[in-house]
């Protein structure tokens, strides 16, 4: 019998595939959002996508046309925007607002890709899992397809999550701290062995 965890990734797989189905061939950015919304589907959570309905329904437009799983036509019927407490609202707009001022210009699904990752960057895990990639290495290819300028600024290597963090507190003018979801995560004192000042 498989576990809960099992159960639900096998599930997101399904769906990303059938979401993949109905894709535009070679689209970069299709297995990416195929997983986000996978994901989220079979965690029953639409709303974590990061996206609003408009942004949902334009992005199934143009890259998922005519696809409809049943999972998709129950949870966006009442698909609803998440409750953020203040400091969530707060880092989601300043993370939002590094990610626009380093995208490339004219890339019109770049929106939506900062949408799905200022949201990510609010839960207790690692970016990749959190958006049901692969790896890291998904992430970096991702950001570095839609933000080439901000990726080359990780000369630390530094886990992105944690980097994108630093980054959009540094571009607000405030002291370096981790993202809303970083206390929770399995590896927070992998990150931040020693305390911030």
């Amino acid at each position: 019998m498989q576990t809960p965890a099992l159960a639900d990734t096998d599930r997101a797989e399904r769906l990303a595939q059938t979401l993949l189905r109905h894709a535009p061939p070679c689209h970069p950015d299709a297995g990416f959002f195929a997983a986000v919304l996978g994901k989220r589907l079979a965690l029953g959570d639409l709303g974590g996508c990061g996206l609003t309905p408009q942004e949902l329904d334009g992005l199934l437009a143009r890259l998922f046309p005519g696809a409809a799983p049943a999972e998709l036509r129950a949870q966006r019927a009442a698909l609803a925007a998440p409750v953020l407490d203040a400091k969530q609202a707060a880092f989601k707009q300043m993370l939002r607002g590094l990610l626009q001022a380093w995208s490339v210009p004219a890339a019109d699904i770049t929106a939506w890709v900062t949408g799905a990752l200022a949201h990510a960057c609010l839960r207790p895990d690692h970016l990749w899992r959190d958006l049901g990639l692969s790896g890291r290495e998904d992430v970096t290819a991702l950001l570095a397809r839609h933000y080439p300028g901000l990726v080359a600024r990780n000369v630390g290597n530094l886990r992105w999550k944690q980097f994108l963090a630093y980054a959009a507190y540094e571009r607000a003018g405030l002291a370096p701290a981790q993202a809303p979801g970083c206390p929770a995560c399995e590896d927070y004192g992998v990150c931040y062995p020693q305390p911030l000042q």
